[in-house]
């Protein structure tokens, strides 16, 4: 079939988190993607017979690899600025991590990339809160996250609480206030501390453990917590519609990038992480790719996210590997 350009993955994207929380959908959307997939494993086997492809990974997991990216990406490129003229490096990173190549293969020549500048984010300030505003930021949390910003009603919410949609409308502007206030008291700090983890096993000096790698792919895709995956795409799914919501997760993204990016840069001074790849490219990558490998890893559901590990320790090592 012909190949998807960045609107047609836009219009799967979307497709895929509606699928999330539409049954419905699952035959057509997911049907969809596991044609796709059938026949791009069919072009992997010809590249595996010449001796071309890492045999060390699951082969489906590999083909999904560079859809998570251009998905993930879709996401994050709703309220953040994608690292300008990054794509080169982050289809050749990708790539790499499945091809039989070895980790020192110098990737393409990049211009350097402006450094992300990290806003100024608000704190939550939860401690002298009422009982009835933590029910209710409690309650939008685990609504948001099981049906999504646009199926979630201000009553499915109130219901949930045991309270009126008078006490939303008493103490938030509304869905989209509501919605902020559970980014910011269920998403913020857990979302810097989650990126920290990231950055941290990338620049380490040993390799993690695959129990610790599994452990960490868990985390990023887990559908349960606080800071779960359902809740974190429904706040970007908030932010394309509500201006409201968009103010406050754009600056929320672009400070977690940031921070990533620096810790990276940190860690390149040092010789931890490779010289040859622009960290805004690295967090991107590392921040992206989880996200999308989760919404469309959905149609496979016979696939574990543990399944997953061994693409992301190759990934992990070739960062790790200077360039010839």
């Amino acid at each position: 079939p012909p190949k998807l350009n960045f609107e047609q993955l836009g219009v799967v994207a979307e497709l895929l988190l509606a699928a999330r929380h539409t049954p419905s959908l699952h035959d057509s959307v997911y049907g969809f993607l596991r044609r796709r997939i059938a026949i791009a494993i069919q072009e992997r086997e010809k590249a595996a017979a010449r001796g071309e492809v890492r045999n060390d990974q699951d082969p489906r997991v590999q083909v999904l690899m560079r859809a998570a990216t251009w998905i993930g990406s879709y996401f994050f490129g709703l309220v953040s600025e994608p690292p300008k003229r990054g794509e080169k490096a982050l289809n050749a990173y990708t790539r790499m991590a499945v091809m039989n190549l070895p980790f020192s293969t110098p990737l393409p020549a990049q211009t350097r990339i402006k450094a992300r500048t990290a806003p100024k984010i608000r704190s939550a300030e939860q401690d002298d809160q009422d009982k009835i505003y933590v029910a209710l930021v409690d309650s939008a949390a685990e609504v948001f996250a099981e049906m999504g910003y646009e199926a979630a009603a201000v009553a499915d919410i109130a219901r949930r609480a045991q309270l009126t949609t008078g006490a939303i409308y008493n103490r938030f502007s509304g869905k989209a206030g509501l919605m902020n206030e559970v980014i910011i008291t269920k998403l913020g700090a857990d979302a810097q501390i989650l990126g920290g983890e990231v950055v941290q096993a990338l620049a380490s000096s040993s390799s993690i453990s695959k129990p610790a790698l599994e452990e960490l792919i868990v985390r990023l895709n887990s559908d349960s917590g606080g800071n779960s995956r359902g809740l974190r795409l429904a706040a970007r799914d908030a932010a394309r519609h509500e201006p409201e919501v968009a103010a406050v997760v754009g600056p929320l993204q672009d400070a977690t990038l940031a921070a990533m990016a620096n810790f990276v840069r940190n860690a390149q001074g040092e010789g931890l992480i490779r010289s040859d790849i622009d960290a805004e490219v690295v967090v991107w990558f590392w921040s992206v790719n989880p996200m999308g490998a989760g919404l469309v890893g959905a149609a496979f559901p016979e696939i574990s996210l543990k399944a997953f590990s061994s693409f992301y320790a190759t990934a992990m090592e070739i960062l790790r590997t200077q360039p010839a």
